[in-house]
């Protein structure tokens, strides 16, 4: 589904006030790293999935 390196843009903006997100680990958890600021944290799949804004 979402492969190492994929840049996601979540409908939720990050306190920085990104909205971009490079996956780091796919799977159950999805671990991601925000693009503006660098934060890191870890994202049940099924709730990313809802969180992706576009296709």
């Amino acid at each position: 589904m979402y492969e190492v390196g994929q840049i996601l843009r979540l409908r939720k903006k990050h306190a920085c006030g990104g909205d971009t997100w490079k996956v780091l680990k796919p799977g159950v958890d999805v671990r991601l790293q925000c693009e503006t600021c660098g934060r890191v944290l870890l994202i049940a799949r099924d709730k990313l999935v809802r969180q992706v804004r576009g296709s």
